[in-house]
């Protein structure tokens, strides 16, 4: 029983801090670029729940294990992960919001900041994909990992993956 305390304090301090190096300036824009463009007009915690799934991408083998490497992943196509980082006009509709720092934007940064800053608890419990139907790629097992803990918050569903056996 005592290892497997010890075991839980050395997790919650690696936890602590992964979350004290994501909570950044830098790193809220980031990830408020990607929230802005998957999520917006969603409510707070479906933006909070797209936020999450970085930071779960980041904690998972599957994935990069930094903010960057997670954000801007390329798939074999040659676009990225998020696929929002692809259309130009996502990005003049993020730089405008930002200039005029709309309310979509503050709402975007308030989920990054809130999730970056360990502020408020992941409602997926481990989501590192998601997609604004299903089944969709994203939302289905493949012969690597099996999709589970199917959610659906707002307008998308949520999966959390785990290494297929065999």
């Amino acid at each position: 029983m005592q290892q497997f305390q010890l075991i839980v304090c050395a997790l919650s301090l690696l936890v602590l801090k992964v979350f004290g190096q994501l909570c950044t300036n830098a790193n809220f824009q980031t990830v408020g670029r990607v929230v802005f463009g998957e999520a917006r007009g969603e409510p707070m915690r479906g933006q909070i729940a797209v936020a999450y799934s970085i930071v779960n991408r980041i904690n998972h083998e599957g994935y990069p294990n930094n903010l960057n490497s997670v954000v801007y992943q390329r798939m074999s196509s040659g676009g990225y992960q998020y696929e929002t980082l692809d259309l130009a006009s996502h990005t003049r509709a993020w730089n405008d919001a930002k200039k005029r720092n709309t309310r979509e934007y503050r709402n975007a940064i308030k989920a990054s900041r809130d999730v970056l800053c360990r502020r408020v608890s992941d409602p997926t419990r481990c989501a590192t994909d998601y997609c604004a139907f299903d089944p969709c790629h994203a939302t289905k097992s493949n012969q690597w990992w099996r999709a589970t803990n199917k959610m659906r918050i707002g307008n998308h569903y949520f999966v959390c993956r785990v290494r297929t056996s065999g």
